[in-house]
């Protein structure tokens, strides 16, 4: 999928438009079709999608404290912002993109929750890294699982250049 390169202070190297569509990898090299919005848990279709990154503040590391800004096709009446996310080491990283928990009385309890840790190649694709688990215990037997897919969207901008042959 190329090389990584750094998203620069306060991750700005994110901000950019992207195909919606991309593609999650999957076991033995299968891949499946994905969508952004989806990955941030964001209802609705969309051809593209921009991302743009608000500062909230910086610590004293130089991690920064952000908003994630997303706008579908360019309609910048319908922004939303996905909050709890942070420019580490240069690294975007979105958590508790979504959270769910359950409870049945006498018989169990158990959460899930979504990350996603983004990064952008060298050819502009933005790549990221799924991190989904869940921890349950169901009659006193605890049960943990994690998937960490990886998935790619292709820059908007480069996506109606042609390819060479």
């Amino acid at each position: 999928w190329g090389e990584l390169v750094a998203l620069g202070p306060e991750c700005k190297g994110v901000e950019g438009m992207y195909l919606n569509a991309g593609s999650m990898a999957g076991a033995g090299g299968s891949t499946q079709p994905v969508s952004l919005m989806a990955v941030l848990n964001f209802p609705g279709e969309a051809k593209t999608v921009s991302l743009n990154t608000n500062t909230r503040r910086v610590d004293q590391n130089g991690d920064t404290f952000i908003t994630l800004q997303v706008v579908a096709d360019g309609d910048t009446t319908v922004l939303r912002e996905r909050e709890g996310c942070f420019c580490v080491k240069q690294t975007l990283v979105c958590t508790q993109i979504s959270e769910q928990y359950w409870s049945i009385p006498n018989f169990g309890l158990g959460g899930s929750q979504s990350n996603a840790y983004f990064a952008i190649s060298r050819d502009r694709t933005l790549i990221a890294k799924l991190q989904n688990y869940h921890a349950d215990v169901v009659l006193g037997v605890p049960i943990f699982g994690m998937k960490e897919p990886w998935v790619r969207f292709k820059n908007a901008d480069q996506s109606e250049l042609p390819h060479p042959r």
